[in-house]
């Protein structure tokens, strides 16, 4: 890089330049800046052209050549001149002072006009790519009220005749970007960064708040480009613009439905009628335009809705905040520079746009336009908008400018209208005290100063801007890096992966095989916990009694039926017996009933004071069958019996009982079999389901983010299905059999099962008879629980006391109700065991031998297209689909905005090095240290006028 060498110049020694400021330029608090460097300092193309710009970010402000005044304070130091020494005769006239100060001038700030095209070209480009939603970029905002003109500023700021119409690129923000080209062009842009959520009803001033402050519109994850029209025909720009906004407040439709010339709607539906009938009244979104043509400054700035007060609709009062929070948001960005439109044609102190900036403490970033400068009324207190143009009053860091844009006329007409007004002063209307001024007033001089000022404030923040973007690129690619990729051999992943839940599978199947013992057990006690049970007092001398569940009666039951049969003096002697050691069993009470009593039959059964001493027995059933525990309660009473055995006896035959009678009771016992075996099947299904599950989710752990994942989920449920559905239908099939009729050849277990039944039945009966009777009883402990030699002495006991009793009218209806309930027990115990073997010795090993094949064939992995289903296989879901497309789009987005940043860093050295080329600088570092070479010469003036 070349090396500048100053030479020693009179002073002291490392004199700093002081250089003095312009009155435009921004307040800041310091009033010099330095720009010194060291004896034999390098400084690199852009550092040079950084020179012409302060580090607050304002230009060189040393005056050209024309332009040398003196300081009025004596003691500020001033840049005076730059001249490069002249080491041999043979060089002098060409590195004269005079000669080579011209020259560095007008070759290095001429071109200071190129490089403020340069960057707001470039930072353009970054605002159109969306970076401004990520970094901070230096922009123009326009803001005003209604009615301040700012339609015809804008107009004049394009030097183009954009839609003045009422109601045009007034209902969202405009970015419009405008730079010198050859050929006119227009491009138009949506640019989304919200989309429309309108609540179902109205939407309320209180709907909108700092948290939500354009509801309904919410904001999207990242910014969404729309490209929507190019032109060539200034002619069409206002249509197109208006359609633009049409679309952008249609935001539940596709934008190519409004583009003029192609769009459905926009060729069908008169433009008024569709900016009527537009989905939202307002939007935050932009409208977005870069403009290109001869004669056009290189400017680029957002134009705001103008903020008011007074909707014409009452409902959309909630819009006056949002509108407000609108020009709120890009008043507050930190590298914005307001411009704020104020009408000469109404009092100043009514502005509420110019309050706003002051609240939100941008009034050092803003310049005010003075609009409608043409009907400033005549006579009327002009003294506030010369107190204001002073700076005395409403005072802006950057000053203000007047405009004059009457209606009705072009933009020739308008520059030459202003040119009279402001430049010959030949218009009347136009009051003398305001032609001090001259150099504040008209479009073009403020098109001028806001062109430079932006590109200044671009240049000035290039290596923050440029810094930024580099570590939101790096943090995006870091992002995507951190997304699953594709494996580079995607079959081998995926095989491997099958592979290891394939072993697990069939790991975890036979440990589940092996520990199933409980679930079997549950079904084989549901179904003998279901079994019929019958009253076995007759309902017209006692309340019917139920036989609990285990064929023995509850203390409590025998005890308050018999105070049910006895007389009063056999009621007192019994209550006479009770002792305080018996105690109530409150395990088997249901509703304060005992479980052994029905509680729709309890008649007028005292149930209200069980009576205590039994031992406590446990009782239900266990998950997943307590659903059916009262399935079997109140089967029949003994009357009933006796009556379906009467009415299917056949004539002439009274003491043969019918056989019909023992199938219908056995079938109608066991019909409710049906739905605990479907549980039972459910439930193996549902364990198998959650074990083969976790296998797969560990086998495919590193996959959970691809399409093979949900799919491998979804067929190893299916399989599943597939497994309960063949086993249903065949335990559908044992089902029907058991149903179908009595049958067993098994007759040394069904005789085994009804002398058991016949003992406890004719026992507890035996006992019901001698409550019926009167006689007090003990309560009965269960017949299982007896030893032999106890249970011959309960028999002999029973024997004697049957003397007691008259005969049993029901003896005939007890043997039926043992030989069903007989019948029932050995089915229940065949049927039990028939359904888990075909569960667990055909279902669970035909999933452990088929469920790899399964999943293939599923899969498609073996099939003729297994290369393409590979691929897709390894899809990734469409949550990170998402985001991975998201953060490509982020990513080119960032490496687009670095290139064009690098760009313009090297047309900068690039055109700095010519620069220093012309002006006699050498590239060559030894040539910098001869004394034939051009070096800078620093002047000082000082106070004391030492030279």
């Amino acid at each position: 890089m070349p090396h500048l060498t100053p030479r020693r110049g009179r002073g002291p020694a490392n004199r700093q330049l002081l250089v003095k400021r312009e009155p435009d330029a921004i307040s800041r608090p310091d009033s010099a800046t330095d720009i010194s460097t060291e004896a034999g300092e390098s400084l690199n193309a852009p550092e040079f052209y950084n020179s012409f710009i302060d580090p607050r970010g304002n230009r060189s402000n040393a005056p050209a050549p024309s332009e040398r005044t003196v300081e009025s304070d004596p003691t500020d130091p001033v840049f005076q001149e730059v001249r490069a020494a002249a080491p041999a005769a043979s060089t002098v006239a060409a590195a004269s002072p005079r000669n080579l100060e011209e020259s560095f001038f007008q070759t290095s700030f001429q071109d200071i006009g190129k490089k403020l095209k340069d960057c707001n070209d470039t930072l353009g480009e970054l605002q159109q790519l969306g970076v401004s939603h990520d970094v901070q970029l230096p922009e123009l905002v326009l803001v005003g009220d209604q009615s301040a003109g700012k339609s015809s500023l804008m107009s004049g700021l394009a030097n183009l005749d954009l839609p003045r119409s009422e109601g045009t690129c007034t209902r969202c923000p405009l970015h419009i970007r405008v730079s010198r080209n050859a050929d006119w062009s227009c491009r138009v842009w949506l640019r989304k960064e919200y989309s429309y959520e309108p609540p179902d009803g109205a939407i309320h001033e209180t709907d909108v708040t700092v948290n939500d402050p354009f509801f309904p519109w919410r904001k999207r994850p990242s910014t969404l480009v729309l490209e929507f029209k190019t032109m060539h025909d200034k002619n069409e720009i206002e249509e197109v613009l208006r359609w633009a906004q049409i679309a952008i407040l249609n935001d539940d439709k596709n934008h190519n439905l409004f583009v003029p010339g192609r769009g459905a709607t926009a060729m069908n539906t008169p433009i008024d009628k569709a900016a009527e009938e537009t989905l939202a009244k307002f939007s935050p979104n932009v409208v977005a335009l870069e403009i290109k043509g001869p004669d056009l400054p290189d400017l680029s700035f957002y134009d705001m809705p103008g903020i008011f007060q007074n909707p014409a609709d009452a409902n959309d009062e909630y819009l006056v905040n949002v509108v407000r929070n609108l020009s709120s948001a890009y008043i507050q960005h930190p590298s914005a520079i307001i411009i704020c439109a104020m009408p000469m044609n109404s009092d100043a102190e009514n502005s509420a746009t110019f309050g706003l900036t002051r609240k939100l403490k941008a009034k050092d970033r803003t310049i005010g336009v003075l609009t409608k400068a043409d009907l400033l009324p005549d006579g009327g207190n002009h003294a506030q908008w010369l107190d204001i143009m002073k700076g005395r009053a409403h005072a802006t860091g950057l000053g203000y400018f007047i405009t004059s844009r009457p209606q009705g006329k072009d933009l020739e007409e308008l520059k030459k209208w202003e040119e009279r007004m402001f430049e010959d002063q030949s218009v009347d209307k136009w009051p003398a005290p305001f032609h001090q001024f001259v150099h504040r007033c008209g479009v073009e001089r403020l098109k001028a100063f806001l062109s430079e000022r932006l590109g200044e404030e671009f240049a000035k923040s290039l290596p923050t801007i440029k810094s930024k973007v580099k570590y939101l690129l790096d943090k995006t690619n870091r992002q995507l890096a951190n997304l699953p990729e594709l494996p580079s051999n995607v079959e081998l992943e995926i095989q491997t992966c099958l592979n290891s839940f394939a072993d697990s599978a069939r790991v975890r199947i036979d440990d589940f095989a092996a520990r199933i013992n409980s679930l079997p057990t549950s079904f084989r006690d549901c179904l003998l916990e279901i079994k019929p049970k019958f009253v076995l007092k007759d309902q017209s001398d006692i309340d019917p009694v139920i036989l609990s569940d285990d064929d023995e009666p509850d203390a409590a039951t025998v005890n308050n039926a018999a105070s049910s049969f006895t007389t009063p003096s056999k009621r007192r002697h019994t209550a006479q017996q009770a002792t305080p050691s018996k105690r109530t069993r409150t395990d088997r009470m249901t509703n304060g009933t005992p479980d052994m009593v029905k509680p729709e039959d309890t008649g007028s059964v005292n149930v209200g004071t069980p009576q205590p001493g039994l031992p406590i027995r446990q009782m239900g059933l266990i998950h997943p069958f307590t659903q059916f525990s009262e399935i079997g309660r109140g089967f029949r009473t003994l009357r009933e019996v006796k009556e379906e055995i009467q009415a299917k006896m056949k004539a002439g035959m009274p003491s043969i009982i019918p056989p019909d009678v023992y199938n219908d009771l056995a079938m109608e016992a066991i019909k409710p079999w049906d739905k605990p075996t479907s549980v039972y099947l459910s439930e193996v299904i549902r364990l198998l389901h959650v074990e083969l599950e976790s296998a797969l989710n560990k086998s495919l752990e590193n996959l959970k983010k691809r399409f093979i994942y949900p799919e491998a989920r979804r067929h190893l449920k299916s399989c599943l299905d597939f497994h309960w559905q063949t086993t249903q239908r065949a335990l559908q099939e044992l089902y029907t059999d058991e149903t179908e009729r009595v049958m067993t050849y098994n007759t040394e277990a069904f005789d085994q099962c009804l002398k058991s039944e016949r003992a406890v039945l004719t026992r507890f009966r035996h006992h019901m008879r001698m409550i019926g009777a009167g006689y007090a009883q003990k309560g009965l402990v269960p017949w299982e629980g007896l030893t032999e030699e106890k249970q011959a002495q309960d028999m002999k006991r029973r024997e004697l006391e049957q003397t007691k009793l008259k005969p049993d009218e029901f003896e005939r209806e007890v043997e039926v109700v043992a030989y069903v309930r007989g019948y029932y027990k050995l089915a229940a115990l065949r049927y039990s065991d028939a359904v888990t073997q075909r569960i667990v010795c055909r279902m669970i090993p035909a999933i452990r031998r088929q469920l790899r094949n399964y999943l293939d064939e599923q899969l498609g992995v073996r099939g003729p297209n297994s290369v393409n289903i590979y691929a897709k296989l390894m899809d990734e879901d469409a949550a990170t689909a998402a985001k991975r497309e998201m953060l490509k789009m982020e990513q080119g987005k960032f490496i687009q905005a670095l290139q064009s940043i690098e760009s313009l860093e090297s047309e900068m050295t690039s055109d700095v090095a010519s620069v220093i080329e012309s002006t006699g600088l050498r590239s060559d570092p030894a040539q910098g240290r001869r004394e034939s070479d051009a070096t800078m010469e620093v002047d000082i003036r000082f106070a004391t006028g030492e030279m």
